[in-house]
C-alpha cells in the first residue's frame, strides 16, 4: 500500500471518529446532574434499613416491651389489679380483636374460594387433627422416658397445638409469597368459627388422659357447655357482628380500616392480652416454676412442630407428581404451587387470639399465674411462626414463580384431572408460551 492510500485511510477513519454517529458519545454531558436523584448517606441508609425491619418485626419488639412491663410492674394488669384486667382486657381485648377481625375480612374475596372443599378439608385436618395428635404422641413419649419437664409445658403444648390457625398473619404472609391468599382468608375464618367448638372438644378430650393431666393437678374447666358460651360471646358474637356490619356498610368500613389501620389495632389488643397474662402469671411467682430446661425444651419442640407443619402441607399439597398412569381422581387432590403455599400457612400455624381466650375459660377455677405457665408454649409458638414465616416468604415466591415452565409440560396431558385454578393456570402458561 502507498503513502498516499494510507494518509488517506487515516483521514478518512478520523473523519469517521468525529462524525454524529461515532461510538464514541459523551453520554455523561447529555444527562443533567442537578436531574439524578440524590445519592443517600449511609446514616439514610442504615435509619431505612432499621425501618424496614421494625415495620416487619415491630409485634415481635412489642411481646418484649409488654413481658417486660409486666416483670416490672404485674399489679397494674392482673385479675383484680389496677385496671380490673379480668374484665376490661381478658373480655375487651378479646371482643375488640374478633370484631376488628370480623371488619376486616373480605366477604368477596373468600366467597370465590368457598367451593374449594378439597382444599378447606386439608387444611382443617392437618390442623385440628394431626397437629395436635402428633403433640399428644410427643408428649406421651417424654413421660414414657421420664424426661425432667414440668407438667405445665405438657399441658401448655397441648393447648397450643388444638388451637385453630392464625386470623390475620398467615394470609398476609401468603400474599407477599405471591400465594393464594383468598383461600388463606376464607380458612382462617374458617378455622377460627370451628375452633369455637373444635378446640374445647380437643382440650376435653385430652383431659381424660390422666396420664398427662394427672388427678389433683390444675385441670381445666369440664363444663363444654360453658366454655362454649363464654367463646361465642367473646369470639363467634363479634365475629358474625363485625361481618354484618361490613356487609351493609362496606365502603366505610374499608375507609375506616385503611384510615385506622385495623390489623395494628388488631395486634395491639393482642399485645394488651398478653400483657394481662404475663401480669398474672410473675404476680403469682408461677414462672418461677418453670425451669431452664423447660424453656429449651419448649423452644425445640415449638419449632420443631412449626417445620413439621409446613413440611406435611407441602408434601400433601404437591403429591403426587402428575403422570399417565397417575389415577384422575387423586390428581384432583393435587394442589397449584399457590395453593399449596396458602395450605402450607393455614394448617402449620396457631392462634393466640383464640388460645389464650380458651385457657382463660378453661383454667378459670384455678390460680391465674397457672393460665401464664399455660400460654408459654402458645406464645413461643407464635413468635417462632412469625420469624420463620417471613423468611420463608422470600423462598416461597421464588418457588413459585420457577416452577411455571415445568408445570406447563408435565401437566399436558392431564389437564382434565386438574382442579379448576389448575386448569385456568396451564391456559394461562400455554398463552404467555405461544405469545
Amino acid at each position: 500500500m502507498s503513502t498516499t492510500e494510507t494518509l488517506h485511510l487515516d483521514e478518512r477513519f478520523k473523519h469517521q471518529e468525529e462524525t454524529p454517529c461515532s461510538s464514541k458519545i459523551d453520554i455523561p454531558n447529555t444527562i443533567n446532574q442537578s436531574e439524578l436523584p440524590p445519592q443517600k448517606t449511609c446514616l439514610q441508609r442504615l435509619r431505612s434499613t432499621l425501618y424496614s425491619i421494625f415495620l416487619r418485626y415491630w409485634f415481635l419488639l412489642g411481646l418484649g416491651i409488654v413481658i417486660g412491663l409486666a416483670w416490672a410492674f404485674p399489679q397494674v394488669g392482673k385479675s383484680h389489679g389496677s385496671v380490673q384486667a379480668q374484665y376490661t382486657v381478658k373480655w375487651g381485648a378479646v371482643i375488640v380483636i374478633f370484631l376488628l377481625s370480623g371488619l376486616g375480612l373480605e366477604v368477596s374475596v373468600m366467597l370465590k374460594t368457598i367451593l374449594r372443599w378439597r382444599l378447606h378439608l386439608v387444611v382443617q385436618v392437618i390442623n385440628f387433627v394431626l397437629m395436635p395428635f402428633v403433640m399428644y404422641g410427643i408428649v406421651r413419649f417424654f413421660i414414657a422416658v421420664h424426661a425432667d419437664l414440668g407438667e405445665s409445658v405438657y399441658k401448655g403444648w397441648m393447648i397450643a397445638l388444638s388451637t385453630s390457625t392464625t386470623v390475620s398473619s398467615n394470609s398476609i404472609m401468603t400474599r407477599n409469597a405471591n400465594g393464594n391468599d383468598g383461600a388463606a382468608l376464607f380458612n382462617a375464618a374458617l378455622g377460627n368459627v370451628l375452633g369455637i367448638f373444635v378446640s374445647p372438644a380437643l382440650m376435653t378430650a385430652f383431659q381424660n388422659d390422666e396420664l398427662v393431666f394427672r388427678p389433683g393437678t390444675a385441670r381445666g374447666n369440664p363444663d363444654y357447655l360453658s366454655v362454649l358460651k363464654t367463646l361465642g360471646l367473646t369470639v363467634l358474637l363479634p365475629l358474625v357482628v363485625g361481618q354484618i356490619i361490613r356487609y351493609f356498610f362496606s365502603a366505610k368500613v374499608k375507609y375506616l380500616a385503611a384510615k385506622l389501620r385495623f390489623p395494628i389495632l388488631n395486634s395491639l389488643a393482642l399485645l394488651c392480652l398478653v400483657w394481662s397474662v404475663f401480669c398474672d402469671g410473675v404476680a403469682s411467682d408461677a414462672f418461677h416454676r418453670t425451669s431452664g430446661v423447660d424453656i429449651v425444651a419448649i423452644i425445640f419442640v415449638d419449632v420443631f412442630m412449626y417445620l413439621f407443619g409446613c413440611t406435611v402441607c407441602l408434601f400433601v399439597a404437591r403429591l403426587p407428581w402428575p403422570t399417565k398412569k397417575v389415577p384422575k381422581w387423586v390428581l384432583r387432590w393435587r394442589f397449584s404451587k399457590k395453593d399449596a403455599v396458602a395450605i402450607m400457612y393455614c394448617g402449620s400455624t396457631k392462634t393466640v387470639s383464640m388460645g389464650i381466650p380458651l385457657i382463660n375459660v378453661l383454667y378459670s377455677d384455678t390460680s391465674y399465674g397457672i393460665v401464664g405457665l399455660l400460654s408459654l408454649p402458645l406464645l413461643m409458638y407464635h413468635i417462632f411462626q412469625l420469624f420463620i414465616g417471613n423468611f420463608q416468604v422470600a423462598f416461597l415466591k421464588k418457588w413459585i414463580e420457577k416452577g411455571d415452565h415445568q408445570e406447563q409440560s408435565v401437566y399436558k396431558d392431564n389437564e382434565q384431572a386438574l382442579p379448576s385454578n389448575e386448569a385456568v393456570h396451564l391456559s394461562t402458561l400455554r398463552k404467555r408460551g405461544a405469545a
